[in-house]
């Protein structure tokens, strides 16, 4: 092969092979998602009644709220009755002013728990056979 028809081979080469054509397309999309989380307060009572001490073990109440801005606990009961009795839930004690309603408790935040429920009879005794628990969000 003469050396003058080399740069036409590498020529030739070079077109065969070519170079690949690059056709990039560059684009951007935004979407917007969005959900609703449905806001749930749920308590509930799991009796077991017994003695203890000057008062009574009323079994356990399990609390579950998943409000960010938390809930309060309240204690029911029927407007005259009660007064000065006491009802613990836990650590945390109310004594009762005969309303009807009390805040027990306080949760800065959402929260699942189970806790002890104890009551203590005021001056009239326990004159109701109702106690309602509930859980109200705060926010």
């Amino acid at each position: 092969m003469p050396i003058r028809s080399l740069p036409k081979i590498t020529a030739g080469l070079l077109l065969l092979c070519g170079s690949a054509a690059s056709a990039e397309s560059s684009g951007t999309a935004t979407f917007t998602l969005s959900l609703t989380v449905p806001r749930v307060c749920t308590v509930s009572h799991q009796s077991a009644i017994s003695q203890a001490g000057t008062g009574f073990r009323l079994g356990e109440l399990r609390e579950y709220c998943n409000v960010a801005g938390g809930y309060a606990l309240v204690v029911n009961y029927a407007p005259g009755s009660m007064k000065g009795a006491v009802v613990a839930v836990g650590e945390e004690r109310v004594v009762l002013d005969g309303s009807g309603r009390a805040i027990v408790s306080q949760s800065p935040g959402p929260r699942i728990r189970a806790r002890e429920v104890f009551a203590e009879p005021g001056a009239a005794g326990f004159d109701t056979d109702h106690l309602e628990f509930a859980l109200e969000a705060t926010s």
